[in-house]
């Protein structure tokens, strides 16, 4: 016969909220937390844990294989990355814009100094160039 102590024990397990379920099945497949240590955070038994997350898994087949598949720390290489990437665009493109800044000014002097026109004004044809006549 059970105990009344195991009786009582049972009565008051507690339910999970979805809040806490949704918790619960991110920190499982995102962060690799175990079901022990699951249910001693959120105070339910260690099967209700295997449960909340066989259903998640059954009824979400797609999007659970891709959490498992990529835990947060890659996502966060990855972000790193990327934003290092953007960093080195960033300075590319400054780089180059101060370039084109230099030749255009460098352009504007040598007109001035030498007095001859360097950009093409719009609006003015191609030389034909030499042709043989025989």
């Amino acid at each position: 016969m059970i105990s009344k102590d195991i009786k009582k024990q049972r009565k008051k397990r507690k339910a999970l909220s979805e809040e806490e379920k949704i918790a619960i099945i991110r920190e499982h497949f995102l962060e690799g937390t175990n079901f022990q240590e699951l249910s001693k955070k959120y105070g339910v038994h260690s099967s209700t844990i295997s449960i909340t997350i066989r259903k998640f898994a059954a009824s979400n087949d797609k999007s659970a294989l891709l959490m498992k598949n990529k835990p947060i720390d890659s996502q966060a290489e990855e972000l790193k990355a990327l934003r290092a990437e953007v960093l080195e665009l960033k300075k590319k493109l400054h780089d180059e814009t101060m370039r084109a800044d230099f030749y255009d000014t460098m352009i504007d002097v040598a007109e001035e100094m030498f007095n001859i026109e360097i950009r093409k004004k719009a609006g003015t044809g191609q030389s034909k160039g030499c042709t043989k006549t025989k």
